[in-house]
């Protein structure tokens, strides 16, 4: 590594051996954090193992009851939208996480509204692969507010 490099990295990058492996160390916000010879190979595993693959209805079912505690007892304002829609979206992708599915990534996304009887309608568009990857998608409605979850499981080799 030539000394114009080092410069630019400056404290942020890590050490290079002779080997080309770098130091266990990482940058995560500005501080120094050491990873106790944590040394991990690419599997080349492009699919999940059996009976280890992301399962909608599951998924479905968390949403469903994720969607009704939080919501039941609320009725609809203005300024609750932003807050609550990134809380329930929070606490959905921690339930999903907790299933145990290794390697997959997860983005849920939630719709939230006032309900007046209109028509809504949600709709998305992705590329998943459908041997790997799947999706769920939950609504709930009460006098006051509609809301639709959805949960993307993505499959990360």
């Amino acid at each position: 590594m030539d000394v114009k490099s080092k410069k630019r990295l400056g404290n942020k990058g890590a050490k290079i051996t002779k080997l080309g492996f770098s130091d266990n160390h990482s940058v995560a916000s500005d501080r120094l954090v050491h990873h106790e010879g944590m040394r991990t190979e690419n599997t080349y595993q492009l699919h999940p193992e059996e009976g280890k693959k992301f399962q909608s209805f599951i998924v479905e079912g968390e949403m469903k009851r994720i969607l009704r505690e939080t919501l039941d007892c609320l009725d609809y304002k203005d300024s609750m939208g932003s807050s609550l829609t990134t809380e329930l979206s929070n606490e959905i992708k921690k339930a999903i996480q907790g299933l145990g599915w290794p390697r997959y990534k997860f983005v849920v996304q939630v719709v939230l509204g006032q309900n007046k009887n209109q028509a809504v309608q949600v709709g998305s568009r992705c590329l998943l692969d459908q041997s790997a990857d799947s999706f769920a998608c939950s609504s709930y409605r009460n006098k006051t507010i509609f809301a639709v979850a959805v949960c993307y499981g993505v499959y990360f080799d």
